[in-house]
């Protein structure tokens, strides 16, 4: 069986090698993120700048909050929820803003084992991990 030096991984990590008695694993690998909820959900035409929470899940700390496919100034909270500043021009015209999270994939190191009767070996490469973006979540800007 053989390794290209650049393997894409899913999340799912460890992938157990029967033939040659060895495991790979990547470690913690970029997963796509997924968002549960927006607050607040909606505000009236017009308004000043809001601070929109962001919760979900698979957050890193380089995830970026986008508003209609542009990014916003984002802060990590934590691997679960996300703030993201809406500008009041963001806000000064009715409409539905589709609001996702982007996590760009990551290169991790991968450490391949294998283990025979007679020897072992260890060797180390890079693997990308998928990163990606969340599915829309839909903010009203309405009278």
């Amino acid at each position: 069986m053989s390794l290209s030096r650049k393997q894409t991984l899913l999340p799912a990590c460890a992938i157990a090698i029967a033939c040659c008695m060895g495991s790979l694993s990547c470690g913690d690998c970029v997963q796509t993120p997924s968002v549960s909820s927006i607050t607040p959900a909606n505000a009236a035409v017009g308004s000043p700048g809001i601070e929109l929470v962001v919760n979900g899940n698979h957050f890193q700390r380089n995830s970026v909050v986008n508003w209609n496919g542009t990014a916003r100034a984002t802060t990590f909270v934590n691997g679960d929820q996300l703030q993201a500043a809406v500008t009041a021009a963001d806000l000064a015209a009715a409409s539905v803003a589709h609001v996702t999270v982007s996590s760009p994939p990551q290169s991790q190191p991968v450490t391949l084992s294998t283990n025979a009767t007679t020897s072992s070996a260890t060797s180390t490469m890079t693997a990308d991990c998928v990163g990606g973006t969340s599915r829309t979540m839909n903010f009203v800007v309405g009278p």
